[in-house]
C-alpha cells in the first residue's frame, strides 16, 4: 500500500526501524531479511508467497502507521502456518496492543524496542521463556499481560549501527525532486520536549531529548554514502531545539559534516518555525551542510487553533522561517492540518489562505492533512470520550479521510482538504508563470530540483485532473461509509485502546511525570535463523 508521501510526491523512504532491529538480530546471531510491500509489484498473495518461501521462524512487523494494521494482520494470519512466533511493534502497535494480540500476534513490543528485542532473541536462542522480557505485551489465555516498559537507552551510541544494507537502494527514491536520487533514513536523536495534542511522539519516545554523538552520526552518514545513497532523511521530529547544549551539539555536527565532505549528501530535515525565525544563523549553516529540503509543521494560520493544538508557535513565526530558509536556497515544504474538532470553517479557510499567502514568502510546496485522532494521542482520548469517532476502520486513518465528527460534515471536510491542495498548487503555478517571462536555465540546486518537480507534476497532470473530476463522488462514498458510526465491537475496541494507552502512560509517569498528559490535556500523576520485517 502507498503512503501519502508516496502517492502525492513519489517519495519512498524505508522504515529505519527495520535497519535498527536487523542490526540487533544480527548481533544475536540470526539471519535477517526485510520485506517491504512497496518494493514489490504484484498482488498481496504474491508478496505473501515470497515470505512463506523464505520460511521465517520469527516474523516481525513494523506497525507505525495505523493504516498498516489491517494488512499486517492479514499477512500475519497467512504466516501463522510457517512462523512459530509473530511479533509487532511501532506507534500503532504500542497503543493498540490488545487488538494486535487478538489478531494472532504472539507478542507486541511497547515503546522503544531495541533492548527488549535483544533480550527476546536471547531467550529464544537459549530456549528460555521470552515472556519474562521487560517491555512486551502478550496473552496468557484470555488475559493480556504487560511486562512493563523498557528502560530508554540514554546513550544512543550503545545501539548497534543500523543495517542499512537490508534495504534495496533502487526502491527508495525522492522522485519528485531527483528522479534517480535514492534516500536513506538516519536518526540523530529521540524524544520530544513538546506535547502537541494530536501527536503520540512524546508518549512513544519520552519527553527527554536523547541524541547520538557527533562521531556516531558521522559514521552512519559515511555508511549510507558508501552504499551509494544520495539523499538522507534525518528522521528526528525536531532536528534542533532551544537548549544551549543541544544547539552547540547541532552546530558542531553541521560543521563536521561540512569539514569532512559529507555535505555532498543531500539532506531533508524537520524543523520548528519558531526556532528558525529566532535564529537567522541557522539556514545558511544548514545549506552549507547539504540540507536542501526542510519540513515545517506550520499546521494552521489561525492563532486560536494553534493554541488548542498546543503547538507553541504563531503564524508570524512561520512567515519568517519560510523566508529565511527559502532565501538560503532550501526548499520549504509546509504541513497544514484541517478539521480539528475545535476549529470552525472560517478558521480552516484562514489556514488555506495563509498557506497560499506563504507562496509569496518562498513556500515551495504544501500538504494539507485532515485532523486524525491516532491511538496514543490526547486527540484520540478526547474523541473517544466525546463519542465523536465515526469509525475504527484503520484503513481510513490515513490523515486524508475524516474519521470523527467535527464542525463541518465529513463530505465537506473531505472536499475542502482536496480542494486546498489543488488551490495551493494552481496559485503556485500561476505565480511561477507570471515570473518566468524570461526563462533561463536552472542555476542552483534548488532551481534544478524544482524544475524536476515541475516536470513531475506535468507528467501526472491527467491523473490530477481525473481525481478532481471524481472528487464529489469520492466524498460521497466517504460520507456513506462513515454514516453508520461505530459498531458495538468497535466501541469495545475503543475502550480497550483507552485502557492500553492509559497503561502506557502510567508506566511512563514514573520516569517523567512533568511532561506527559492524557485525555483532555491534564497532567496525570525471521529469526531462529530468519526474520521478516513487516510491511
Amino acid at each position: 500500500m502507498k503512503s501519502g508521501y508516496e502517492g502525492a510526491f513519489s517519495i519512498v523512504i524505508p522504515p529505519l526501524a527495520a535497519a535498527s532491529l536487523a542490526a540487533v538480530a544480527r548481533e544475536s546471531g540470526f539471519d535477517v531479511r526485510f520485506f517491504d510491500a512497496r518494493a514489490r509489484r504484484g498482488s498481496f498473495e504474491e508478496f505473501a508467497d515470497e515470505i512463506v518461501d523464505y520460511d521465517p521462524d520469527i516474523a516481525g512487523f513494523i506497525v507505525n502507521a495505523s493504516t498498516l494494521a489491517k494488512p499486517s494482520a492479514r499477512l500475519a494470519r497467512r504466516l501463522k502456518k510457517v512462523s512459530s512466533l509473530l511479533i509487532a511493534g511501532g506507534h500503532h502497535a504500542t497503543f493498540t496492543y490488545p487488538l494486535m494480540l487478538r489478531e494472532g500476534f504472539n507478542a507486541v513490543f511497547l515503546s522503544e524496542g531495541e533492548v527488549s528485542f535483544s533480550e527476546f532473541l536471547r531467550e529464544v536462542r537459549e530456549g528460555g521463556d521470552w515472556r519474562r522480557v521487560k517491555g512486551i505485551a502478550y496473552k496468557d489465555g484470555e488475559r493480556v499481560v504487560v511486562t512493563g516498559l523498557p528502560e530508554f537507552v540514554e546513550s544512543l551510541d550503545k545501539l548497534p549501527m543500523p543495517a542499512f544494507d537490508v534495504f534495496d537502494k533502487n526502491v527508495y527514491k525522492i522522485r519528485v525532486l531527483d528522479p534517480n536520487g535514492s534516500i536513506a533514513p538516519v536518526e540523530t536523536s529521540r524524544g520530544c520536549p513538546y506535547n502537541c495534542e494530536y501527536c503520540s511522539v512524546t508518549k512513544m519516545w519520552g519527553a527527554r531529548w536523547r541524541f547520538k554523538s557527533v562521531g556516531r552520526v558521522l559514521a552512519e552518514l559515511r555508511r549510507v554514502a558508501e552504499l551509494g545513497y544520495k539523499w538522507v532523511f534525518l528522521v528526528d521530529d525536531n532536528f534542533i531545539i532551544p537548549i544551549k547544549r543541544v544547539v552547540e551539539e547541532r552546530m558542531e555536527m553541521l560543521r563536521r559534516i561540512i569539514s569532512e565532505g559529507l555535505n555532498k549528501l543531500r539532506f531533508m530535515v524537520q524543523l520548528r518555525s519558531d526556532f528558525v525565525a529566532r535564529n537567522e544563523w541557522l539556514p545558511p549553516l544548514l545549506y552549507q551542510a547539504g540540507v536542501r529540503v526542510a519540513f515545517l509543521g506550520i499546521e494552521s494560520g489561525d492563532p486560536e487553533t494553534l493554541r488548542n493544538m498546543r503547538k507553541g508557535i504563531q503564524p508570524n513565526d512561520s512567515v519568517k522561517a519560510v523566508e529565511l530558509l527559502s532565501s538560503n536556497g532550501i526548499i520549504v515544504h509546509g504541513g497544514f492540518i484541517l478539521g480539528a474538532p475545535y476549529e470552525d470553517e472560517k478558521a480552516m479557510n484562514r489556514t488555506i489562505k495563509f498557506a497560499v499567502g506563504l507562496i509569496d514568502h518562498g513556500l515551495d510546496s504544501a500538504q494539507f492533512s485532515i485532523y486524525t485522532p491516532l491511538p496514543g494521542t490526547d486527540a484520540f482520548a478526547r474523541a473517544a470520550l466525546d463519542n465523536s469517532l465515526l469509525t475504527l476502520d484503520w484503513d481510513l486513518y490515513d490523515t486524508l479521510t475524516p474519521v470523527m465528527m467535527v464542525k463541518i460534515s465529513p463530505f465537506k471536510l473531505y472536499l475542502k482538504e482536496r480542494w486546498a491542495h489543488y488551490y495551493f498548487y494552481v496559485k503556485k503555478g500561476l505565480k511561477a508563470l507570471s515570473k518566468s517571462k524570461n526563462p533561463s536555465r536552472p542555476r542552483t540546486d534548488k532551481d534544478v530540483y524544482l524544475a524536476n518537480a515541475e516536470k513531475f507534476v506535468i507528467r501526472r497532470l491527467f491523473t490530477y485532473l481525473k481525481g478532481l473530476t471524481l472528487l464529489p463522488l469520492s466524498a460521497l462514498r466517504v460520507q456513506l461509509r462513515l454514516r453508520r458510526g461505530l459498531s458495538e465491537d468497535e466501541k469495545r475496541d475503543v475502550l480497550e485502546i483507552l485502557e492500553a494507552s492509559k497503561k502506557i502512560l502510567e508506566l511512563h509517569m514514573a520516569k517523567q511525570p512533568q511532561r506527559i498528559s492524557y485525555g483532555t490535556g491534564q497532567s496525570l500523576a525471521g529469526l531462529g535463523r530468519k526474520q521478516v520485517g513487516g510491511r
